[in-house]
């Protein structure tokens, strides 16, 4: 039956949708201007930008270290991979559920024979000739792995060997420009693996290794003092401590249900983090988890600088959610990000049927977290776009992925610009300085021998921008520089403080405008002015900003007497450690099954005061989350040393990584229901999901009050957005979901009738 639904959907996309031959031009990447009369003149097609903690370590390779990248070939019949994704999503299509293969989905969208053969012979020119070894073929690109002395050669470029100042790693990459003929590049639309510095991107870090006691303030003024508990954070140590038998009870979880299907699976992906079996253990003891299998994909990097933390909250509570479900445990070295992902899962015979994905960075500079993205070959549009399409596949194979929505609120943090202005009523908000509220909240260091985008840091709330990263990486401008800046201000008693989480904070008692500026060898400290043409005002995550993921927000519960009393947006003003994400894509279109949400959403605000500046964000484009789940106080247990073992401690944590994983179990649950039944699993969710919203709106629990993402995890800006009540919102979604009115939906939309198996 399935092949019949499958030959139907091929023969009517032929011969009514797509008789017009596809047109090259109309993919989503860029095109080269070729000049057809000189195709050996050889361009550009890589030119790193090296991180400053990355130093040279020997100035050339050596040649016969080996070496691996990807050969990203034009991809065809995106149109109508589009189609088939929206059709088979759509739970209103006759085609909904009707997954294709991976096979299928391979030779849709592969690569012209013409396309591989150009590029093959042009590598058999430098002697890479092994295919299968050297050389790997799949359907839209090409993995080669080679020694450094032939790539040296194809793209005439140098390789030098780079080390990491922070962990001591080295790894071989170019040195300068990449060339390739112009005659390929209407064959490829980019090349990965010879400049990416990834390393731990995607993960905040508190910047700068101090302790709120260490902080800056060259003037003994003890004015509004709170000796460090400024505020009302309280790290959770008064709120519902969030473990598997609550989630289950607020949710309406049944306990009794169990995974029961041998093939039913889900999965956490990773990156550069691992979990501890001896955690997991204990927490399964403490908690009475059934837990299913688990299968290991990728090297233990326990004890050699990778993480803990969150892959011990991903695998404690998905498994916790989903019991007696097979888990796969997927994760990736520090030089890999998500089209790496996506390559590793689309070539997997049995890749698990939902998988949760508790990383981000933002979607405007994807190039940032590799610093491989090129002036001349591709840039973060064309990653994002790339990486879209492979979801796409994911989703027609029917695989469903969830991703944290981010920690950071509507500005975020992490490759933000930093240029959203603080509000200075709301000073360390999060605890730990040695003031309660300051005149000017933040200033600008700009390079005055640099003109590009990296030449400025809005000081504080940009720390970790691509500016502040850059002109903070000379330890001596908030050394030396910051003295002289704090001297010649001394009648405001500027300074620099730090709160409980590490993060700093400027003092002040003079407004901005009365501050002294000051010029510290090439860098300039002077007032921030807002200025909407310095950056983005919010910036959304990616991949949790792609149209072709479920994006999952957090929610917090406040409580009276030990009993939740109600679910409102997670904040850093509720006494939270982080503040859930949320906000608009920069360029990623709205989806269809978005479009109706979004217009309530702005029709309940027609009052534009009630919203953030027009010029912020675009009201056509993607919205997230898409959904919310309690990201807040969640009690995990971790390795006391850092490795696979116990003994063991416990500890809360906070993120929409909480919320992801939780709700990608329950997900697993309700296609362990279909399967035994003989349905096929859900799939992407989104169109579901919006659907949901309109005929029961019921199954999601409202997130209303007075909850706003304005905050990142330390700092508030003026701006954000707010929950709007009967109505999708960029800041907790469509709401959290009632599990047993959800399960109930989805068994009567499949047609299942009789009693849970």
């Amino acid at each position: 039956m399935k092949g019949l639904i499958i030959y139907f959907i091929f023969i009517y996309l032929i011969n009514f949708c797509f008789s017009i031959k596809f047109n090259q031009q109309h993919q989503q990447f860029h095109h080269f201007k070729i000049n057809e009369n000189d195709d050996n003149e050889k361009v550009i097609v890589a030119h790193p930008k090296i991180p400053p903690y990355w130093l040279l370590e020997n100035e050339i390779s050596n040649p016969n270290d080996s070496i691996s990248f990807k050969i990203l070939l034009k991809q065809n019949n995106l149109d109508k991979l589009n189609y088939l994704f929206e059709e088979i999503s759509d739970p209103k299509s006759i085609l909904y559920g009707a997954f294709l293969s991976k096979d299928e989905i391979n030779e849709l969208v592969k690569s012209s024979d013409e396309d591989f053969n150009k590029v093959i012979e042009y590598l058999k020119s430098f002697d890479i000739v092994n295919i299968g070894n050297e050389i790997k073929l799949f359907s839209d690109y090409i993995q080669v792995e080679t020694t450094i002395n032939k790539v040296s050669s194809m793209f005439n470029s140098k390789f030098s060997n780079y080390k990491n100042k922070n962990n001591g790693k080295t790894r071989n990459r170019l040195n300068g420009p990449a060339y390739l003929p112009k005659r390929l590049l209407n064959s490829i639309d980019f090349i990965t693996g010879l400049s990416e510095f990834f390393e731990h991107s995607f993960k905040i870090e508190n910047y700068l290794n101090n302790n709120n006691n260490n902080n800056i303030n060259n003037n003994n003024n003890n004015n509004n003092k709170n000796n460090g508990d400024s505020n009302s954070y309280n790290g959770g140590l008064d709120d519902i401590l969030i473990i598997p038998t609550v989630l289950k009870s607020y949710y309406n979880v049944p306990n009794e249900l169990i995974g029961k299907f041998e093939n039913n699976s889900i999965g956490i992906i990773a990156f550069n983090d691992y979990f501890s079996m001896g955690a997991l253990e204990l927490f399964d003891e403490k908690f009475n988890v059934t837990r299913g299998n688990i299968t290991i994909i990728g090297n233990d990097c326990l004890g050699r600088g990778c993480d803990q933390y969150e892959s011990d909250l991903d695998i404690q509570y998905i498994t916790s959610m989903a019991e007696n479900i097979s888990t796969d445990f997927i994760t990736f070295n520090d030089a890999q990000w998500i089209l790496d992902y996506l390559h590793s899962v689309l070539v997997m015979n049995n890749p698990p049927l939902v998988q949760s994905i508790s990383y981000g960075w933002a979607e405007l500079l994807q190039c940032d977290v590799s610093n491989g993205c090129s002036t001349f070959g591709y840039d973060s549009k064309q990653y994002v776009d790339r990486t879209n399409s492979e979801f796409q596949k994911l989703a027609t194979i029917g695989i469903t992925v969830l991703v944290s929505s981010g920690d950071d609120g509507a500005p975020s943090l992490g490759g933000s610009s930093g240029n959203c202005p603080i509000d200075g009523t709301v000073y360390c908000p999060t605890g730990g300085c040695n003031h309660t509220k300051t005149m000017c909240p933040e200033f600008t260091i700009y390079n005055l021998n640099d003109n590009n985008n990296d030449s400025y840091c809005f000081f504080p709330m940009g720390i970790a921008s691509s500016g502040c990263t850059n002109i903070l990486g000379d330890p001596s401008v908030l050394g030396s520089g910051m003295k002289i800046f704090s001297e010649d201000n001394k009648r405001c008693n500027l300074a620099i403080e730090y709160d409980r989480t590490n993060l700093p904070h400027v003092y002040s008692e003079c407004e901005c405008k009365d501050l002294v500026n000051v010029t510290f060898r090439n860098y300039h400290f002077t007032q921030y002015q807002f200025n909407e043409n310095n950056g983005a005002l919010f910036v959304a995550e990616y991949p949790s900003s792609s149209p072709f993921v479920t994006s999952v927000g957090a929610t917090q519960f406040l409580s009276r007497d030990e009993k939740i009393t109600t679910e409102v947006g997670c904040t850093i003003l509720e006494g939270a450690k982080i503040t859930t994400g949320g906000g608009f894509s920069s360029f990623q279109s709205q989806p269809k099954y978005q479009q109706q949400a979004i217009k309530e959403f702005f029709d309940n605000h027609h009052h534009l005061e009630s919203l953030p500046p027009s010029f912020s964000y675009s009201p056509t484009n993607r919205g997230v989350p898409d959904i919310s789940m309690v990201g807040h106080n969640y009690k995990i247990y971790s390795s006391d040393d850092g490795d696979n073992k116990c003994p063991c401690k416990s500890l809360p944590v906070d993120g929409t990584s909480c919320s992801s994983p939780t709700l990608a179990g329950l997900i697993g649950l309700i296609n362990d229901q279909l399967l035994l039944n003989g349905k096929s699993q859900l799939g992407f969710l989104n169109p579901l999901l919006y659907q949901m919203a309109i005929d029961e709106p019921r199954i999601f629990n409202d997130i209303t009050g007075d909850s706003s993402n304005r905050c990142s995890r330390s700092y508030c800006c003026l701006y954000g957005w707010s929950t709007s009540p009967n109505t999708w919102d960029p800041v907790t979604g469509l709401g959290s979901i009632d599990f047993n009115l959800f399960l109930s939906y989805v068994l009567k939309l499949k047609g299942i009738y009789n009693d849970l198996k």
